[in-house]
């Protein structure tokens, strides 16, 4: 055995990726890096059979009873190692919240138990069982360190512990994938094999022209982002040395809302998000004697590259944007319009793509690289905030038979950031929850205050304020929405390439394509305007081929929607209808109980509809 093969132990161990391991790596006494969430149940449930039913559940789960231990002087990547004592009793707590147990008892707990670093000793993870609100309702709170999942799988995870139904059917185990260490033969195999594999993941394997063509824009993206991220955002007042508190508060939405906002912009729900962000931050400033900076506060936007493989494989599979909140801009309309166009820009230039590169080849340096690159990072932090936003569960959860009536997410802080946004929809509402640090950012709970008054002016500048449905009379025999749908619809994975999608859509003559995961789980959607919106320089390509190729640099998970209007098939079609055009959308996604895609019904459905009808009619009347 040689000396390096000691320092460096066997990679093909059970091992953190280096983005795993950079979360233990930035993590401070008074910055753990856990992430959470909230959830508000209808009733109570004893705390015994919810210790039971999350043990039977997450048992599958391996990494929940696993703790990474990290080697002497931090030589080798963190390693995963079974504890041989777990016991979910040890990471399931029951709380009762002191009387009258409103909702400022429930924020003080849930501040108190957050800020709390998670026992290094166990696996980490937490499950707070909290008793005592008021009307008899409960709330869970959990807490899992960003080393062992993301804002996707933690979502996932969520399903897990939850319910489609009040009483649901027996259910087989979930399929739990663990990520699964290279197969690596010593320190220049490690480095290789990652590269190569950050290659094939940016790059593709295609014609030679498409490699160079995609190699072309990485490397202007990845020119871009050393930039940005070579000039470090000025200082702000919400920015400084982190201490041990923490403020966790929330607000929710009608998602139905964004939707409508979007619609109307012709935008994403996340731009709309960032856009009322920054008018509360704008707020903020100004309500603390602050001139918002015209040049904006700068976010870190994740963004998801996970595949349809990885479901409920855990850990960390994110990129990033670098993106502008315009808090220095007054009007909300033209807020929303920054947002807007920097964030094309950036999906355009392919920044996440450079960024997802950038990650790997940082995982593929020697392991005591990665402490170092941490540390650097404390000193100069990239950005000034954070905004998080993951799409939940479309369809009511319930936990031994109660309702989540409410789903809140926390993402922390580090790096000198005193605030934190995370989104995430539920059940046809969209919460935006804060993570401040109280010294840094003090009267963080004004916050979800100024979040709604800026929601409120941008519905009333985009003129999308919910109205009065329509009272009028129905048909004797109402048409529903499985008279209009096509069964069969025509979609795509997340990894398909947009090519693939502008492909399928000339060839089928279609606008829009559902996103489905391998068992016809709905995620996403693409249109046939982000297709233009992302080749916006190709439009004056001479020949479809050059444009196909251009196209194949960015698959759809990089600009799908993920926050969807979707529709039942025993749905009214006026209701459907009206929904589409308060919304301007082309199309509503048919989904089942269990959120699988079972159709989709357009505009022209509809139209069609209407033709036949109409002509029925005409041939009565002559007759």
């Amino acid at each position: 055995m040689t000396i390096l093969s000691a320092l460096l132990p066997d990679f093909a161990a059970d091992r953190l990726t280096a983005l795993d391991a950079a979360f233990l790596y930035l993590e401070r006494p008074t910055e753990p890096l856990h992430v959470g969430a909230v959830m508000v149940l209808e009733g109570g449930v004893r705390y015994e059979r919810f210790v039971e039913m999350l043990g039977e559940r997450l048992a599958p789960l391996r990494r929940y009873q696993q703790r990474p231990v990290r080697p002497a002087f931090d030589l080798a990547l963190p390693r995963w190692v079974d504890d041989s004592d777990f016991d979910v009793r040890r990471h399931v707590h029951h709380v009762r919240l002191e009387a009258p147990g409103g909702e400022a008892e429930l924020h003080a707990v849930v501040d108190r138990l957050f800020a709390a670093p998670c026992d290094p000793a166990v696996p980490l993870w937490e499950t707070y069982l909290i008793d005592g609100l008021a009307g008899g309702r409960a709330a869970i709170l959990t807490k899992v360190h960003h080393c062992m999942i993301d804002g996707v799988s933690g979502a996932k995870v969520l399903e897990v512990m939850s319910d489609a139904a009040a009483v649901p059917p027996p259910r087989a185990s979930p399929s739990c994938r663990q990520s699964a260490a290279p197969e690596h033969t010593g320190l220049l195999g490690a480095i290789a094999s990652t590269t190569i594999a950050a290659a094939r993941a940016t790059l593709g394997a295609a014609h030679p022209a498409e490699i160079l063509g995609r190699g072309r824009a990485v490397i202007e993206a990845a020119s871009a982002l050393t930039t940005a991220l070579g000039v470090p955002p000025r200082p702000s007042t919400l920015n400084g040395v982190l201490g041990g508190e923490r403020r966790i508060v929330w607000t929710s939405f009608p998602l139905d809302e964004f939707l409508a906002m979007r619609g109307a912009a012709g935008c994403k729900v996340n731009d709309v998000v960032l856009a009322v962000i920054a008018g509360a931050l704008r707020r903020y400033l100004i309500a603390h004697g602050v001139t918002p900076p015209a040049d904006g506060i700068r976010t870190l936007v994740p963004v998801n590259v996970h595949r349809a493989e990885d479901a409920l494989t855990l850990g960390n599979r994110v990129s990033a944007l670098l993106a502008t909140l315009p808090v220095g801009v007054s009007e909300p309309i033209d807020r929303l319009t920054r947002v807007v166009g920097e964030t094309r820009t950036l999906k355009a230039a392919g920044q996440s793509r450079a960024f997802e590169l950038a990650l790997a080849m940082a995982g593929s340096l020697p392991a005591p690289g990665g402490p170092l690159l941490a540390r650097l990072s404390a000193l100069r932090p990239p950005v000034h905030t954070v905004c998080t936003n993951v799409p939940g569960p479309r369809e009511t959860r319930y936990v031994l038979g109660k309702r989540v009536l409410e789903m809140h997410p926390i993402v922390p802080i580090a790096l000198g950031m005193g605030i934190g946004f995370a989104i995430l929809s539920y059940d046809g509402r969209l919460s935006i929850a804060a993570n401040a640090d109280p010294a840094l950012v003090p009267g963080a709970e004004d916050i979800t205050a100024m979040l709604r008054t800026s929601f409120q002016e941008l519905t009333d500048r985009l003129g999308t304020t919910a109205a009065a449905r329509d009272s009028a009379p129905r048909d004797r025999l109402p048409t529903t929405v499985a008279d209009l749908m096509t069964s069969e619809a025509v979609s795509i994975a997340p990894h398909d390439t947009l090519a693939t999608a502008w492909t399928i859509m000339h060839e089928r003559r279609i606008r829009h394509l559902p996103v489905v995961e391998h068992d016809r789980r709905l995620v996403g959607l693409v249109t046939h305007r982000d297709v233009l919106g992302a080749s916006q320089s190709s439009l004056t390509m001479a020949r479809e081929d050059d444009r196909i190729r251009f196209l194949g640099a960015t698959s759809a998970s990089e600009i799908m929607e993920t926050h969807l209007s979707t529709v039942r098939s025993r749905e009214l079609a006026a209701d459907a209808g009206a929904r589409m055009i308060r919304q301007k959308i082309g199309c509503l996604l048919v989904v089942d109980e269990d959120g699988h895609l079972g159709g989709i019904v357009t505009e022209e459905d509809f139209l069609r509809w209407a033709t036949e009808h109409m002509a029925a009619s005409g041939a009565v009347s002559a007759a």
